[in-house]
């Protein structure tokens, strides 16, 4: 038995629980690094044709090259960050939901882009090039998302848990798919939905609000680079041209996005610290 008094013993116990907490958390690297890895996405905005293609399907772009590897990178590190973190605290984030986004995102980007830029005649005359038509896919192939999702929470067999994977990792698939041919033709920023989707599931796998709070303004800075054109903003301001090339209006599209990310994860650098203190 304890000496403690209650009000104390209390206290001490909430404070083992937040400690504990904040030990577990680990999404301030990730999230650092997704920020730079957009910033230096203009660097390959501009560059030489597509290397190889397969049955008419032109692919290595530099611009498809570097979302590759970035988000593929990103996932990757994150995921051994999380295993090393775990490793030395005895407590860790699952993340198989996690790497999953990131599979999906990647078969998406791997072929979404290269298929639109070598069809991109074609793709804009599709009905997925209209709102009209993406959206309600995109909103359906969701929705069915969620529902396998719920449904294999419910489930106890290997067999039944691992079809209701595959259906979700699927119906994701369907739902990225039609984003990337809704907006590829206009911008080539549809990998930052990837991103924005991973961010979104740690901060629900986290439980943390403030990976929460910039999750959702990345996403919603996201969409902006996906749905406007921000290099008429810095145009209205006076900084640029209406065009000044590949690079200024990747700059421009990606600058908000990054940023986020960078001055999101050092704020919950400094949140993260306190709490342990």
């Amino acid at each position: 038995m304890t000496d403690l008094p209650p009000a104390l013993l209390l206290h001490e116990m909430a404070r083992l629980k937040t400690r504990t907490r904040a030990d577990r958390h680990a999404y301030v690297p990730p999230v650092l690094l997704f920020g730079a890895l957009v910033l230096l996405a203009p660097l390959w905005s501009s560059g030489g044709p597509a290397r190889f293609d397969v049955a008419g399907v032109w692919f290595g772009t530099p611009m498809q090259l570097y979302w590759l590897i970035a988000v593929v990178g990103g996932f990757l590190a994150t995921a051994c960050w999380y295993l090393c973190r775990g490793s030395r605290y005895g407590v860790r984030t699952p993340i198989r939901a996690y790497l999953a986004v990131g599979f999906i995102g990647v078969v998406a980007i791997s072929f979404g882009m290269p298929v639109v830029e070598s069809f991109a005649y074609r793709v804009g005359r599709s009905p997925y090039a209209q709102p009209s038509f993406a959206v309600p896919v995109v909103l359906i192939a969701t929705a069915v998302l969620g529902g396998l999702l719920w449904v294999r929470s419910t489930l106890t067999g290997r067999v039944a848990r691992g079809a209701a994977t595959v259906a979700a990792m699927l119906s994701g698939l369907v739902a990225l798919g039609a984003l990337d041919l809704l907006f590829a033709p206009v911008r080539p920023y549809a990998p930052l939905v990837t991103i924005a989707l991973g961010l979104v599931g740690l901060a629900w796998l986290e439980r943390s609000r403030l990976l929460g709070v910039i999750s959702g303004l990345f996403a919603a800075a996201t969409l902006l680079a996906n749905l406007y054109n921000m290099q008429n903003v810095f145009f209205h301001l006076g900084v640029f041209a209406r065009y000044e090339g590949e690079a200024t209006h990747a700059f421009t599209n990606t600058l908000l996005p990054g940023l986020i990310l960078v001055v999101g994860g050092v704020v919950a650098w400094f949140h993260e610290r306190g709490a342990r203190a």
